[in-house]
């Protein structure tokens, strides 16, 4: 045995005898691993696996063994082990009894030991708290069925949550722990990168949706219903209000016309009440974002309100255009809500395009009602009166979202009894079209009191316009009354025909006298005459009453004769509501129109029906 140990490497001799010496005192066998150093002066690593054998007395006489030289096995185990200590996971090697084979430096690290310390000793004894953990669990199921094996799980004792996969083999088991915690605040940082990118996506596409609704709005009920619907479907608002400040400084409630049993219920608490914040909010120009508790510490006043109305969150929003306020948007939740700076910054954005839309609407109504005084202005105030002749206008202007038109009408009693009517139209709109309309029924007017035929009228029009070189262009039809002979003369200037009524048998006088007024420069447009029966409807109108871009003319004048012909008992006023209702319609006009009925022969007035 000394010639043995004299072989044996000196930092493993000792180590080597006390666990021989165990093994010859108690009996059993040894596997041991041990260098060795050759004549030579190299080195060798050997694996001795044996036993001791006794005679009968039960003394040791042999020790007996297989030594094998696992110099190229440690050389590549140290190769691995060293490759090992490179990785970032922590890495351990357990033998069949659960004791530490191998660990690399992450691992030792995480157990808080020297790896040298840990070699040979159990998880188990280290680390109580793994008795029962996920880990043990894990282990014992790798042991059992010798298959791959991993898990995620909270490790304390290591100070975070670690993947671990364990590989078994016949020698024993190979764990490799990877702290996650990393990847999971990566993961949680992209997730919330997506949730963010997500409701911006959303709100852009509330914005553009609120942005588009806001331009089709006409009217302040128009964007309050835009700005209610956005409040009810995309901010999840129980109510909201808007307040504007008229031109006299005063605050108004505008109120929409789309609204629920709680919206009217909350409507008509306020407008008792009013709401506390909007002088503050129109005097600072700066939004306000308050839970119950702290809208109330600011205006405790509100509390009946509040608790009756059920409100947990409001905001107040103001309506700025060029720097000034002109209003206030009150939002209400039901609810608790959180105003993060997102959301403050979202329905900061979204007030500002309400605001705009306000502004320009307002905008637009008054220069709407302007326009359409000037219109009515240029049109006549009242009607004349003539033995034997009722007469009846109407004037509707086109759409809002059409500029103000050009067509007119007139009705004149001559000197010696006649009666001229005349309806035209000037195309285009706005105020070039207007003022060629005044100039043109002006100049008619004259012409008529002239006693000029209607033939010379549509001439000496077609002519005046053609000279003014303002690229305008019309059509009219000046016809003009016998009332003792009974008789019409006309003239159509490229105008829609006119409709005699006579009784339920409606006709066109569809002779076209000339083309459009200012076509053709010194023109001499025709006329004709026809003789009435004794009782006898004459209508006179503007294209605007009959054109429509997806029907053909004629088929929308045997509309209008049809409509006529079931109405001619109706009173000439109820039939000129008949007709613009059956006719024209109350939606979507491209075009305005005159409609100049007169009811010859007859002053008796049928009931309307």
């Amino acid at each position: 045995m000394e010639a043995f140990f004299s072989c044996v490497h000196p930092s493993d001799a000792p180590v080597l005898r006390a666990r021989m010496d165990t093994v010859l005192a108690t009996g059993g066998s040894f596997l041991e691993e041990f260098r060795v150093v050759r004549p030579d002066g190299s080195r060798a690593w050997l694996q001795a696996r044996g036993g001791i054998v006794i005679d009968d007395t039960g003394r040791v006489v042999r020790v007996t063994g297989i030594c094998t030289d696992t110099t190229g096995l440690r050389a590549g185990c140290e190769q691995a082990g060293r490759a090992l200590q490179q990785v970032s996971d922590g890495v351990v090697v357990f033998d069949n009894d659960g004791r530490f084979v191998f660990l690399n430096t992450v691992m030792s690290r995480l157990l808080g030991c020297d790896t040298c310390e840990l070699v040979g000793e159990r998880l188990w004894d280290l680390e109580p708290a793994m008795i029962g953990s996920v880990f043990e669990k894990l282990y014992l199921q790798a042991l059992h069925t010798q298959l791959p094996v991993e898990s995620e799980a909270d490790y304390a004792s290591f100070g975070g949550r670690f993947e671990v996969r364990l590989f078994p083999s016949p020698d024993g088991i190979t764990a490799y722990f990877r702290n996650v915690d990393e990847r999971r605040r990566a993961e949680a940082h992209r997730a919330a990168l997506i949730t963010s990118l997500s409701t911006a996506l959303s709100r852009a596409r509330q914005l553009f949706d609120v942005t588009a609704a806001l331009g089709q709005a006409l009217t302040v009920p128009d964007v309050a219903n835009v700005i209610v619907r956005s409040a009810w479907d995309d901010l999840g608002a129980d109510c909201a209000v808007i307040m504007l400040v008229g031109e006299e400084g005063r605050v108004r409630m505008v109120g929409p016309t789309i609204q629920s049993r709680r919206v009217n219920r909350l409507l008509e608490m306020i407008s008792v009440h009013g709401t506390a914040a909007t002088p503050d909010v129109l005097r600072t120009a700066r939004a306000r974002f308050d839970s119950r508790a702290e809208y109330l510490t600011d205006y405790p006043r509100t509390q009946p309100l509040l608790e009756a109305a059920a409100i947990a969150g409001v905001a107040h929003i103001p309506l700025i255009v060029s720097g000034q306020p002109i209003g206030v948007i009150a939002l209400l939740w039901g609810t608790e809500r959180t105003f993060d700076a997102d959301e403050r910054a979202f329905l900061t954005t979204l007030a500002g395009h309400c605001a705009h839309a306000l502004e320009r609407v307002r905008l637009y109504e008054k220069q709407l009602s302007v326009t359409e005084a000037l219109q009515r202005a240029i049109l006549p105030q009242r009607l004349p009166e003539l033995a034997g002749v009722e007469l009846v206008a109407r004037y509707l202007p086109a759409g809002r979202d059409v500029d103000v038109g050009g067509d007119w009408y007139d009705a004149l009693v001559l000197p010696n009894g006649e009666l001229t009517l005349i309806v035209g139209d000037v195309g285009g709109h706005g105020l070039r079209a207007a003022t060629v309309m005044a100039e043109l029924r002006h100049a008619a007017r004259a012409y008529a009191l002239l006693s000029h035929p209607p033939a010379m009228i549509t001439s000496q029009l077609s002519s005046n316009l053609a000279a003014s070189d303002s690229a305008v262009y019309a059509t009219a039809v000046v016809a003009c009354l016998d009332v003792a002979d009974q008789t019409l003369t006309w003239s159509c200037a490229g105008h829609p025909p006119p409709l005699i009524l006579d009784g339920d048998c409606p006709a066109f006088l569809e002779e076209v006298h000339g083309p459009i007024l200012g076509a053709v420069d010194n023109l001499a447009y025709r006329q004709d005459t026809v003789t009435l029966p004794a009782r006898t409807r004459l209508l006179l109108y503007s294209d605007g009453l009959v054109e429509r871009r997806d029907a053909s003319i004629s088929d929308r004048l045997a509309v209008l004769s049809a409509v006529a012909a079931q109405s001619h008992a109706l009173s000439l006023d109820a039939l000129c509501d008949r007709l613009l209702a059956g006719v024209a319609g109350s939606n979507g006009r491209e075009d305005d129109l005159c409609l100049l009925a007169a009811d010859i022969g007859s002053h008796t007035r049928v009931p309307t029906s």
